[in-house]
């Protein structure tokens, strides 16, 4: 089987990664059985797309969780979703949306623009960097993401109006989850390693901002992250290594 490396951000508050879209990547490849090497790395920008998770493969650098995670279906002939009926896969890809490109918002609003989440990323950052150089980097990547906030359409409304806008997320997938233990069926699909992505931070961080401690107050999010978290980190042995680079 050829060498698969995968690299993600350092982990974080217990999680094997403190980004969302690696910890997708990283709960699927655990269901799908795929052995693979992770190498912790915080410069994005070394990444094919400059972002994070990327994989390397048989010399060839592929970023983006979605389009990786077609590849190595295909690639190993996986597919976590070949009992779901069509309609079940169209529902999983809404939800999948929802969280991806809404939620991921709000969750990089509070982590990087409200002040505890801020506090938390930068001495994160200084840690891991020479002194003069991990709060420039701080900096910078927050001007960045708050610029991107702003395009997106997030950062335009008050502290207030996001934490309802993220409360309204989460009651939403409560309301769906309904007594299922996974979105879609008895066994967790594609949708539910991204959905667990974005949420899995919030349950798991320890700092105070709105939409995380919402989260944390609602026992069929934190048992449905709990129930990912044990089936995809604690219960598989795939095989994996880690370093840190």
């Amino acid at each position: 089987m050829p060498i698969l490396r995968v690299f993600t951000f350092s982990p974080d508050w217990g999680l094997p990664s403190a980004g969302p879209f690696a910890i997708k990547l990283l709960a699927w490849l655990e269901l799908a059985g795929i052995p693979y090497e992770q190498i912790s790395e915080d410069n994005p920008r070394k990444g094919p797309k400059g972002k994070n998770p990327w994989i390397e493969i048989d010399g060839e650098r592929i970023g983006d969780s979605e389009l990786i995670i077609e590849l190595l279906s295909q690639r190993f002939g996986i597919d976590l979703d070949a009992g779901l009926s069509n309609e079940q896969k169209a529902v999983g890809l809404a939800w999948r949306r929802a969280f991806e490109e809404h939620f991921h918002q709000i969750l990089e609003w509070e982590l990087l623009q409200h002040p505890a989440g801020a506090a938390y990323m930068k001495a994160s950052l200084s840690s891991k960097m020479p002194p003069a150089i991990g709060p420039m980097l701080f900096t910078l990547l927050r001007s960045h993401i708050r610029k991107q906030l702003r395009a997106r359409g997030i950062a335009r409304h008050s502290p207030e109006v996001i934490a309802a806008k993220g409360r309204a997320d989460v009651d939403a997938l409560v309301a769906f989850l309904g007594a299922r233990s996974f979105l879609l069926a008895e066994q967790p699909s594609t949708a539910d390693t991204a959905v667990f992505g974005l949420l899995a931070p919030m349950v798991y961080w320890p700092m105070q901002t709105p939409v995380a401690s919402y989260v944390k107050s609602v026992q069929a999010i934190t048992g449905y992250c709990d129930r990912m978290q044990q089936r995809c980190f604690e219960l598989k042995g795939s095989g994996k290594t880690h370093k840190i680079s």
